[in-house]
């Protein structure tokens, strides 16, 4: 009964919600919204850094954490490290006999695709993508890895391949598209093995990549990423998975349009993560696993640990990488960042304020920064099955803070599902309740309502009104403390002004907002008068101003 096709149809609607989760049921509706492209930043389409072969201490920590373990008997869902171990060891050449010799004996331990209701044995494809980076990167030495294990590699532990992508959830009836991160593993496995079986003497039509049809559908699934975005936008911990794919692609894909395809996907990433950080810190919306919502921590983002990776090689740094499963994998792979996105990541020097649109039922970002610090929108949640998780609107200053509770916040009444944390424009935040100052900030000077504080290691003036109902917060950067003159100044421009909807934003002018608007409007509404589109389910995949 329940392999019924219409039964499984109306459970997972019900499970997924097709109004909401547009991009499991049907074509990928996300590019719908931005077909005017996207504004982006040169660095993005800088291919300097290209995917020569990494150089990496084979001591280095992060090697040394899973080199030091011990083989695992089983290779379990629960044991996900398994690959991570192998390639930790491999890499320094230690047990090798010992590292084959329980290689040839697996088998994969569980199926491709998303585990669910209909698939209760999935998620096979988290190894698989690993075992293509093993492959890889010592396939082609015989001294590490056995002929018989790179034989087995090879047929047995990477099993997609072939001339037909699979993007379809296991056990939906073919109804439900497959999650993001999945499809990026399973199919660059598929084309990764593909080529490999070509390069080496099966040059039959099913592992010719150019010729199946392969290659191009890589090529237009790239591009559907680049102009619609990620459905799964900074989620933890899927946003690495979907990384850790596409670096494999790119540092052992053997076509320059495909390496140069994925290349320019990743910088985006990395430029829209520039946007949202500072100091390789960030705490924004995203989509999938709501349950993680509360954790207030900054170390906790995989991609945050991937470019710490980077940075930390190619600039001698020691940003600390939490999750190490992500940052091994990087460390191994060739994918570096561009002399542009290096700057942008660590060393902003001009202001700007960005807008992303994530498209129908989404939940934008929106983020205010500069050298000193990032002004992050928190977001909206629209209910359970919108998978979207909001945060607090933060600002993020340029210190060594790691924890979201010592941060100036504002945040919407209620719980989650209530609030829309999207009144953030430039150099200016509020909401419906007042901002939550940290505990070790104390005001420089204070009026009734009114206070001013000042990060001298930020070289910012933060200024805060709180009363019932509502917050309001404004900042400048790159000035010497407040004195009571400048607080009096702003007192006396905004005097007359219903501060729960309007603020005498120095240097712009009249910022109007609605404080309780509903969750598919942006809270500002007007700007020195004019009017603002605030309907941001259909905003273009990237603005920015400077």
């Amino acid at each position: 009964m329940l392999n019924h096709p219409f039964l499984k149809f109306l459970i997972c609607s019900f499970v997924l919600g097709i109004s909401s989760c547009t991009y499991y049921f049907g074509p990928n509706k996300l590019t719908r919204h931005f077909k005017s492209g996207i504004v982006t930043n040169p660095a993005v389409y800088d291919y300097s850094a290209t995917n020569t072969a990494t150089r990496y201490t084979r001591h280095d920590s992060i090697i040394e954490f899973y080199s030091v373990m011990p083989i695992p008997e089983k290779h379990e869902i629960v044991d996900r490290d398994f690959v991570r171990i192998l390639l930790s060891k491999l890499a320094q050449g230690r047990e090798i006999e010992q590292v084959n010799a329980s290689m040839v004996k697996l088998k994969p331990w569980a199926g491709h695709g998303s585990t669910g209701i209909f698939h209760k044995s999935g998620d096979y494809d988290f190894s698989e993508i690993s075992w293509c980076s093993l492959l890889y990167l010592f396939g082609d030495n015989p001294e590490l890895l056995y002929p018989e294990t790179q034989n087995h590699l090879v047929n047995v532990l990477i099993g997609n391949s072939g001339s037909k992508p699979n993007t379809i959830m296991p056990g939906t009836g073919r109804l439900f598209r497959e999650t993001e991160n999945h499809i990026l593993m399973g199919e660059v496995s598929r084309y990764l093995k593909n080529q490999w079986l070509h390069e080496h003497g099966d040059t039959s039509l099913a592992y010719d990549n150019e010729r199946n049809g392969i290659e191009k559908w890589m090529l237009n699934h790239l591009d559907e990423k680049f102009r619609g975005g990620f459905f799964e936008f900074n989620s933890n911990p899927y946003s690495g998975y979907s990384f850790q794919a596409m670096n494999t692609l790119f540092s052992f894909s053997h076509s320059d349009t495909v390496r140069n395809a994925v290349n320019k996907l990743m910088n985006e990433l990395v430029y829209e993560y520039s946007l949202s950080s500072i100091n390789l810190r960030r705490y924004p919306p995203y989509r999938r696993q709501m349950w993680r919502a509360s954790n207030a921590d900054f170390d906790w983002d995989p991609v945050s640990s991937i470019l710490r990776v980077l940075v930390n090689r190619q600039t001698g740094s020691n940003y600390p990488v939490r999750e190490r499963q992500h940052g091994l994998i990087t460390f191994l792979l060739h994918y570096n960042l561009n002399k542009g996105l290096l700057k942008l990541l660590l060393n902003k020097n001009a202001n700007y304020f960005a807008q992303l649109g994530h498209g129908r039922k989404g939940s934008p970002e929106i983020y205010d920064g500069g050298h000193d610090y990032v002004l992050s929108a928190g977001g909206v949640q629209r209910g359970k099955l919108s998978q979207l998780a909001a945060h607090p609107t933060i600002l993020i200053l340029n210190d060594k803070v790691m924890h979201a509770d010592s941060c100036f916040r504002l945040c919407s009444k209620g719980k989650m599902p209530h609030w829309n944390n999207t009144g953030v424009y430039q150099n200016f935040a509020c909401t419906n309740q007042p901002v939550v100052i940290p505990v070790q900030y104390q005001p420089v000077f204070e009026n009734g309502n009114w206070k001013a504080f000042y990060s001298s290691a930020s070289r910012l003036s933060i200024f805060t009104y709180s009363d019932k109902d509502i917050g309001v917060m404004m900042v400048v950067s790159g000035t010497s403390a407040p004195d009571e003159k400048t607080l009096n100044k702003l007192i006396e421009d905004n005097a007359g002004l219903n501060l729960k909807n309007q603020f005498n934003l120095p240097g712009t002018g009249i910022i109007t907002y609605r404080v309780n608007s509903p969750k598919n409007r942006w809270v500002i509404t007007k700007v020195n008068n004019k009017k603002v589109d605030r309907k941001f389910d259909k905003w273009q995949r990237l603005n920015t101003q400077q």
